[in-house]
């Protein structure tokens, strides 16, 4: 077999196993000894992601930073980058706050007003921009699929249509008959669609999980 004629396979597939059923089994029940090595396991792991992300950062900044010095093509991206990034790490983790009692404190979390101001400025608008442009793609890409003139197609312009006007026009849903209508579509069309895609990937994902454990898919291997 592949796994005994190549060990390093065989004892990553071996630990990738066994912490994932011990974590599958802490959410289970109550069982003292699995909890205790779950949440052991849960601690590295987090312990591993903090100094992945700090070797990742320090790598992407070390790039960067070359890129500046030399004035390579576009290197004024590559400033900006650096710029964003001093800034959420200095706002997120060195910013003074003023406590009641006039006490100075370092944020403590992600969540703190400094940071949430730098998001609200910054990282907002560009979501909504991204959105607004989302929104355009997929007109685009609708009026493209109603060239074939399929039934496919006219269903989803349709639908597109039917959800751009009621977004635009809100009023619609005070019409007696216009606002039901809209409301059905939403409870039972809308609501079974997303109710499908939920569960199509809540399968997908324990089927993932499952091959994981199992040791058919090894994500975890530098291959």
């Amino acid at each position: 077999m592949s796994f005994l004629r190549d060990p390093k396979r065989l004892v990553a597939t071996l630990v990738a196993g066994v912490v994932g059923l011990l974590v599958l089994l802490d959410f289970t029940g109550p069982l003292p000894v699995v909890s205790f090595l779950a949440q052991t396991v849960l601690d590295w792991a987090a312990l591993i992601a903090a100094l992945a992300l700090v070797v990742g950062l320090v790598n992407v900044a070390g790039n960067h930073i070359g890129r500046v010095t030399r004035r390579d093509t576009d290197w004024g991206y590559s400033l900006i980058l650096l710029a964003a990034m001093v800034v959420v790490i200095v706002v997120g983790t060195l910013y003074p706050l003023q406590n009641p009692d006039g006490s100075l404190t370092f944020p403590s979390s992600l969540i703190e007003q400094p940071v949430r101001i730098v998001f609200s400025a910054v990282y907002t608008p560009l979501a909504s921009s991204l959105l607004a442009l989302l929104t355009f793609f997929s007109l685009n890409a609708a009026l493209r699929t109603a060239r074939r003139r399929t039934a496919d197609a006219l269903v989803i312009v349709t639908v597109a249509l039917v959800v751009l006007v009621a977004t635009a026009l809100p009023q619609l849903e005070l019409a007696p008959l216009i606002g039901d209508g809209l409301r059905w579509f939403s409870d039972y069309v809308v609501l079974a669609a997303a109710r499908g895609l939920l569960i199509g990937a809540a399968i997908g994902a324990l089927v993932a999980g499952v091959r994981v454990l199992l040791g058919f898919d090894q994500p975890y291997l530098d291959r």
